[in-house]
Protein backbone atom coordinates (compact mmCIF):
# COMPACT_ATOMS: atom_id res chain seq x y z
CA UNK A 1 0.00 0.00 0.00
CA UNK A 2 2.88 2.36 0.77
CA UNK A 3 4.41 1.62 -2.62
CA UNK A 4 1.12 2.48 -4.33
CA UNK A 5 0.91 5.71 -2.33
CA UNK A 6 4.45 6.67 -3.27
CA UNK A 7 3.81 6.09 -6.97
CA UNK A 8 0.62 8.16 -6.92
CA UNK A 9 2.44 10.88 -4.95
CA UNK A 10 5.13 11.11 -7.62
CA UNK A 11 2.47 11.19 -10.33
CA UNK A 12 0.51 13.91 -8.55
CA UNK A 13 -0.78 15.51 -11.72
CA UNK A 14 -2.67 12.33 -12.68
CA UNK A 15 -5.25 13.18 -9.96
CA UNK A 16 -6.06 9.57 -9.05
CA UNK A 17 -8.53 10.31 -6.26
CA UNK A 18 -9.25 7.78 -3.55
CA UNK A 19 -12.87 6.84 -2.89
CA UNK A 20 -14.37 7.48 0.54
CA UNK A 21 -17.15 5.08 1.49
CA UNK A 22 -20.10 5.91 3.71
CA UNK A 23 -22.95 3.60 4.63
CA UNK A 24 -26.37 4.04 2.99
CA UNK A 25 -27.69 5.23 6.36
CA UNK A 26 -25.00 7.91 6.59
CA UNK A 27 -25.73 9.13 3.07
CA UNK A 28 -29.45 9.19 3.81
CA UNK A 29 -28.74 11.28 6.92
CA UNK A 30 -26.92 13.81 4.73
CA UNK A 31 -29.83 13.77 2.28
CA UNK A 32 -32.38 14.35 5.04
CA UNK A 33 -30.48 17.04 6.94
CA UNK A 34 -28.14 18.83 4.55
CA UNK A 35 -30.33 19.26 1.47
CA UNK A 36 -33.12 21.26 3.21
CA UNK A 37 -30.47 23.49 4.81
CA UNK A 38 -28.66 24.05 1.51
CA UNK A 39 -31.92 24.85 -0.27
CA UNK A 40 -32.77 27.38 2.43
CA UNK A 41 -29.34 29.03 2.24
CA UNK A 42 -29.53 29.26 -1.54
CA UNK A 43 -33.05 30.65 -1.91
CA UNK A 44 -33.40 32.66 1.32
CA UNK A 45 -29.89 33.91 2.02
CA UNK A 46 -27.89 34.05 -1.21
CA UNK A 47 -30.22 34.76 -4.14
CA UNK A 48 -32.35 37.52 -2.50
CA UNK A 49 -29.16 39.41 -1.58
CA UNK A 50 -27.66 39.34 -5.06
CA UNK A 51 -27.35 42.57 -7.05
CA UNK A 52 -30.57 43.10 -9.06
CA UNK A 53 -28.95 42.32 -12.42
CA UNK A 54 -28.20 38.74 -11.28
CA UNK A 55 -31.39 37.78 -9.49
CA UNK A 56 -33.61 36.71 -12.40
CA UNK A 57 -31.01 34.38 -13.86
CA UNK A 58 -30.05 33.07 -10.41
CA UNK A 59 -33.63 31.93 -9.82
CA UNK A 60 -33.29 29.61 -12.82
CA UNK A 61 -30.28 27.77 -11.37
CA UNK A 62 -30.84 24.13 -10.40
CA UNK A 63 -29.19 22.43 -7.44
CA UNK A 64 -28.27 18.77 -7.89
CA UNK A 65 -27.26 16.29 -5.18
CA UNK A 66 -25.62 13.20 -6.72
CA UNK A 67 -24.47 10.58 -4.24
CA UNK A 68 -20.80 11.16 -5.12
CA UNK A 69 -18.64 13.33 -7.33
CA UNK A 70 -15.25 12.94 -9.02
CA UNK A 71 -13.43 13.17 -5.64
CA UNK A 72 -14.10 13.50 -1.90
CA UNK A 73 -13.81 17.30 -2.06
CA UNK A 74 -15.74 17.84 -5.30
CA UNK A 75 -18.26 20.67 -5.58
CA UNK A 76 -18.78 22.04 -9.08
CA UNK A 77 -21.06 23.84 -11.53
CA UNK A 78 -22.10 23.63 -15.16
CA UNK A 79 -22.44 27.26 -16.27
CA UNK A 80 -23.90 26.24 -19.64
CA UNK A 81 -26.74 24.29 -17.99
CA UNK A 82 -27.01 26.63 -14.99
CA UNK A 83 -26.62 23.72 -12.58
CA UNK A 84 -24.68 23.37 -9.30
CA UNK A 85 -23.62 19.95 -8.02
CA UNK A 86 -23.27 19.28 -4.28
CA UNK A 87 -22.43 15.55 -3.95
CA UNK A 88 -23.71 13.96 -0.74
CA UNK A 89 -20.45 12.11 -0.11
CA UNK A 90 -18.46 15.34 -0.45
CA UNK A 91 -20.80 17.13 1.95
CA UNK A 92 -20.38 14.38 4.55
CA UNK A 93 -16.61 14.28 4.03
CA UNK A 94 -16.27 18.04 4.51
CA UNK A 95 -18.52 17.85 7.58
CA UNK A 96 -16.27 15.11 9.01
CA UNK A 97 -13.14 17.19 8.36
CA UNK A 98 -14.77 20.20 10.07
CA UNK A 99 -15.67 17.99 13.03
CA UNK A 100 -12.11 16.67 13.27
CA UNK A 101 -10.64 20.18 13.31
CA UNK A 102 -13.12 21.31 15.97
CA UNK A 103 -12.45 18.26 18.17
CA UNK A 104 -8.66 18.59 17.87
CA UNK A 105 -8.96 22.29 18.68
CA UNK A 106 -11.16 21.55 21.68
CA UNK A 107 -8.73 19.01 23.12
CA UNK A 108 -5.51 20.77 21.99
CA UNK A 109 -4.40 17.72 19.99
CA UNK A 110 -1.73 17.88 17.23
CA UNK A 111 -3.62 18.88 14.07
CA UNK A 112 -0.75 17.61 11.90
CA UNK A 113 -2.38 14.18 12.10
CA UNK A 114 -5.36 15.56 10.18
CA UNK A 115 -3.04 16.80 7.46
CA UNK A 116 -1.29 13.40 7.32
CA UNK A 117 -4.67 11.75 6.76
CA UNK A 118 -5.68 14.26 4.07
CA UNK A 119 -2.32 14.01 2.31
CA UNK A 120 -2.45 10.21 2.28
CA UNK A 121 -6.04 10.04 1.08
CA UNK A 122 -6.27 12.96 -1.33
CA UNK A 123 -2.71 13.25 -2.66
CA UNK A 124 -1.15 9.80 -2.23
CA UNK A 125 -4.39 7.91 -2.97
CA UNK A 126 -4.13 5.70 0.11
CA UNK A 127 -7.05 3.34 0.66
CA UNK A 128 -8.33 4.82 3.93
CA UNK A 129 -11.69 4.81 5.72
CA UNK A 130 -13.78 7.94 6.20
CA UNK A 131 -12.24 10.58 8.50
CA UNK A 132 -13.95 9.84 11.81
CA UNK A 133 -13.60 6.08 11.31
CA UNK A 134 -9.90 6.46 10.50
CA UNK A 135 -9.39 8.33 13.80
CA UNK A 136 -11.57 5.93 15.78
CA UNK A 137 -14.00 8.69 16.76
CA UNK A 138 -17.77 8.56 17.23
CA UNK A 139 -19.67 11.52 15.81
CA UNK A 140 -22.34 11.57 18.52
CA UNK A 141 -19.75 11.48 21.30
CA UNK A 142 -17.82 14.36 19.72
CA UNK A 143 -20.97 16.42 19.30
CA UNK A 144 -21.72 16.00 23.00
CA UNK A 145 -18.81 18.41 23.51
CA UNK A 146 -20.43 21.85 23.09
CA UNK A 147 -17.26 23.52 21.77
CA UNK A 148 -16.80 20.87 19.09
CA UNK A 149 -20.46 21.00 18.09
CA UNK A 150 -20.49 24.79 17.82
CA UNK A 151 -17.17 25.23 15.99
CA UNK A 152 -17.69 22.36 13.55
CA UNK A 153 -21.12 23.74 12.68
CA UNK A 154 -19.68 27.18 11.97
CA UNK A 155 -16.89 25.76 9.80
CA UNK A 156 -19.23 23.53 7.83
CA UNK A 157 -22.16 25.93 7.39
CA UNK A 158 -20.04 28.93 6.38
CA UNK A 159 -17.93 26.73 4.10
CA UNK A 160 -20.96 25.29 2.30
CA UNK A 161 -22.47 28.76 1.93
CA UNK A 162 -19.21 30.02 0.43
CA UNK A 163 -19.09 27.05 -1.98
CA UNK A 164 -22.68 27.64 -3.09
CA UNK A 165 -21.98 31.33 -3.75
CA UNK A 166 -18.69 30.45 -5.48
CA UNK A 167 -20.34 27.98 -7.87
CA UNK A 168 -23.22 30.38 -8.47
CA UNK A 169 -20.59 32.97 -9.39
CA UNK A 170 -19.24 30.67 -12.09
CA UNK A 171 -22.72 30.54 -13.63
CA UNK A 172 -23.68 34.20 -13.35
CA UNK A 173 -20.26 35.39 -14.56
CA UNK A 174 -20.57 33.18 -17.67
CA UNK A 175 -17.44 31.16 -16.96
CA UNK A 176 -16.26 28.36 -19.21
CA UNK A 177 -15.50 24.76 -18.26
CA UNK A 178 -12.65 22.58 -19.41
CA UNK A 179 -9.98 25.27 -19.46
CA UNK A 180 -6.69 25.42 -17.56
CA UNK A 181 -3.74 27.64 -16.81
CA UNK A 182 -4.15 31.39 -16.45
CA UNK A 183 -7.79 31.44 -17.60
CA UNK A 184 -8.82 28.88 -15.03
CA UNK A 185 -7.05 30.68 -12.21
CA UNK A 186 -8.69 33.96 -13.24
CA UNK A 187 -12.15 32.36 -13.20
CA UNK A 188 -11.55 30.82 -9.79
CA UNK A 189 -10.43 34.18 -8.38
CA UNK A 190 -13.51 35.88 -9.82
CA UNK A 191 -15.79 33.23 -8.28
CA UNK A 192 -14.00 33.61 -4.93
CA UNK A 193 -14.55 37.37 -5.02
CA UNK A 194 -18.21 36.81 -5.94
CA UNK A 195 -18.63 34.55 -2.90
CA UNK A 196 -16.87 37.01 -0.59
CA UNK A 197 -19.16 39.76 -1.90
CA UNK A 198 -22.09 37.67 -0.67
CA UNK A 199 -20.58 37.38 2.82
CA UNK A 200 -19.97 41.13 2.81
CA UNK A 201 -23.65 41.76 2.03
CA UNK A 202 -24.55 39.24 4.74
CA UNK A 203 -22.06 40.71 7.20
CA UNK A 204 -20.96 37.20 8.16
CA UNK A 205 -17.68 35.45 8.86
CA UNK A 206 -16.64 33.13 5.96
CA UNK A 207 -14.45 31.08 8.30
CA UNK A 208 -15.10 27.74 6.60
CA UNK A 209 -13.14 28.72 3.50
CA UNK A 210 -9.79 28.29 5.26
CA UNK A 211 -10.39 24.69 6.30
CA UNK A 212 -12.00 23.79 2.99
CA UNK A 213 -9.16 25.07 0.82
CA UNK A 214 -6.54 23.68 3.20
CA UNK A 215 -8.03 20.23 2.58
CA UNK A 216 -8.85 20.73 -1.12
CA UNK A 217 -5.26 21.77 -1.86
CA UNK A 218 -4.01 18.26 -1.15
CA UNK A 219 -5.63 16.94 -4.32
CA UNK A 220 -5.14 20.11 -6.36
CA UNK A 221 -1.45 21.02 -6.09
CA UNK A 222 -0.23 24.54 -6.73
CA UNK A 223 3.10 23.38 -8.18
CA UNK A 224 4.23 24.96 -11.43
CA UNK A 225 3.06 21.94 -13.43
CA UNK A 226 -0.23 21.94 -11.56
CA UNK A 227 -0.76 25.62 -12.33
CA UNK A 228 -0.68 24.82 -16.03
CA UNK A 229 -2.84 21.69 -15.97
CA UNK A 230 -5.42 22.08 -13.22
CA UNK A 231 -8.95 23.15 -14.13
CA UNK A 232 -10.01 24.03 -10.55
CA UNK A 233 -6.69 25.10 -9.03
CA UNK A 234 -6.16 26.02 -5.40
CA UNK A 235 -3.43 28.49 -6.27
CA UNK A 236 -1.50 30.76 -3.94
CA UNK A 237 -2.67 33.81 -5.91
CA UNK A 238 -6.37 33.21 -5.24
CA UNK A 239 -5.83 32.25 -1.59
CA UNK A 240 -3.72 35.35 -1.02
CA UNK A 241 -6.33 37.58 -2.66
CA UNK A 242 -8.98 36.30 -0.24
CA UNK A 243 -6.59 36.64 2.71
CA UNK A 244 -5.80 40.25 1.86
CA UNK A 245 -9.45 41.18 1.73
CA UNK A 246 -10.12 39.58 5.12
CA UNK A 247 -7.12 41.36 6.66
CA UNK A 248 -7.78 44.75 5.12
CA UNK A 249 -11.58 44.87 5.49
CA UNK A 250 -12.58 42.69 8.46
CA UNK A 251 -15.62 44.80 9.37
CA UNK A 252 -17.01 44.13 5.90
CA UNK A 253 -17.61 40.55 7.13
CA UNK A 254 -18.57 41.33 10.72
CA UNK A 255 -21.37 43.92 10.62
CA UNK A 256 -24.10 41.29 10.73
CA UNK A 257 -22.66 39.40 13.69
CA UNK A 258 -23.86 39.76 17.28
CA UNK A 259 -20.51 41.23 18.36
CA UNK A 260 -18.98 42.97 15.32
CA UNK A 261 -15.85 44.14 17.18
CA UNK A 262 -14.97 40.66 18.38
CA UNK A 263 -15.85 39.07 15.05
CA UNK A 264 -13.71 41.57 13.14
CA UNK A 265 -10.70 40.55 15.25
CA UNK A 266 -11.39 36.89 14.50
CA UNK A 267 -11.70 37.65 10.79
CA UNK A 268 -8.37 39.47 10.82
CA UNK A 269 -6.80 36.40 12.44
CA UNK A 270 -8.46 34.20 9.84
CA UNK A 271 -6.99 36.39 7.12
CA UNK A 272 -3.50 36.05 8.56
CA UNK A 273 -3.84 32.26 8.79
CA UNK A 274 -5.01 32.18 5.20
CA UNK A 275 -2.12 34.39 4.11
CA UNK A 276 0.39 32.06 5.80
CA UNK A 277 -1.22 29.12 4.01
CA UNK A 278 -0.82 30.95 0.69
CA UNK A 279 2.87 31.51 1.40
CA UNK A 280 3.35 27.78 2.01
CA UNK A 281 1.66 26.55 -1.14
CA UNK A 282 3.45 29.19 -3.21
CA UNK A 283 6.72 27.38 -2.46
CA UNK A 284 7.20 24.61 -5.04
CA UNK A 285 9.79 22.92 -2.80
CA UNK A 286 7.24 22.57 0.00
CA UNK A 287 5.67 19.42 -1.45
CA UNK A 288 9.05 17.74 -1.79
CA UNK A 289 9.63 17.56 1.96
CA UNK A 290 6.33 18.11 3.76
CA UNK A 291 4.71 14.72 3.05
CA UNK A 292 7.69 12.54 4.04
CA UNK A 293 8.10 14.64 7.18
CA UNK A 294 4.41 14.32 8.13
CA UNK A 295 4.27 10.59 7.42
CA UNK A 296 7.34 10.12 9.61
CA UNK A 297 6.45 12.41 12.52
CA UNK A 298 2.66 11.95 12.49
CA UNK A 299 2.22 8.47 10.98
CA UNK A 300 -1.03 6.96 9.80
CA UNK A 301 -0.50 4.08 12.21
CA UNK A 302 -1.14 6.44 15.13
CA UNK A 303 -4.30 8.18 13.91
CA UNK A 304 -6.44 6.46 16.53
CA UNK A 305 -4.11 7.65 19.27
CA UNK A 306 -3.94 11.24 17.99
CA UNK A 307 -6.99 12.63 19.84
CA UNK A 308 -9.13 9.93 21.47
CA UNK A 309 -12.49 10.44 23.16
Amino acid sequence: MLKQAALCWLAMTSFCFAEVIYTPAEIQRVRDRAIPSIESVMWRDIVPRLPPQFQERAREVKLNYPERGPGPMSFYASPQRAEIYMPLTSLRFYDDVATLHAWFESKNCPKEYIQTYLAALLRANEDLPAPLVAFGLDRDVLFADSYTYDLSGKIFSSGVQFLLAHELGHILLNHRTGIGGVQSRQQESEADAFALDHFARLGGNPMGIFWFYQAAWWHDPASEEGRLKNTHPVSAERIRAMANRLIEQPYEFAHGEANPEREARLISQLGMMTSSFADLIDDDTFLAWIAPAMFNDFPLSRLREACPH
